[in-house]
């Protein structure tokens, strides 16, 4: 995703407004915090377990890929694979390198139960914050994500020194 042609950064805001946005996203971290342990209640599954089956219903199908996209070392998706495929969730075989991963039938219910849980969370908040804030949101996250998306913007621009 590209910066949208308008855009163009705003006068650097101040240090309380600033801390006051750090407030409102750790607010809203412990928010998504609360709704990713009741997916994990509903689903049975760990929020790592649920990255990885999503991973591989993403098309990951090596345990190198579906560590990368999961954030684990190779041992732990390893693990974590395992895991699901003793629940009969993924097919594959052992080892970092070899064998194809894939979600069984029962794997797909569950990826399908997780996106449907996704689409019923998200119509509750859009419908909470009516259409008009609905649309502010998706506004400013479509913004943010542009800011982010910036080779640079997340990581060494945003931490040289003033």
């Amino acid at each position: 995703m590209t910066a949208p042609a308008t855009f163009a950064p705003l006068a650097v805001p101040s240090m309380a407004g600033v801390l006051d946005l750090l407030d409102d996203l750790t607010g809203l971290a412990g928010a998504a915090e609360g709704l990713r342990r009741r997916v994990e209640e509903l689903t049975n599954l760990r929020s790592g377990e649920l990255s990885t089956l999503l991973a591989v219903a993403g098309g990951a199908d090596r345990t190198v890929v579906v560590a990368e996209l999961t954030g684990q070392v190779d041992d732990a998706a390893v693990a974590t694979l395992r895991a699901l495929r003793a629940r009969g969730l993924v097919t594959g075989a052992d080892g970092v390198h070899p064998g194809a991963w894939q979600l069984t039938e029962s794997g797909r219910v569950v990826q399908q139960q997780v996106e449907g849980l996704r689409i019923r969370v998200l119509h509750g908040i859009v419908g909470a914050l009516g259409e008009e804030a609905a649309g502010e949101l998706r506004s400013s996250v479509r913004a943010l994500a542009a800011v982010l998306s910036v080779e640079g913007a997340s990581s060494a621009t945003a931490l040289r020194a003033p």
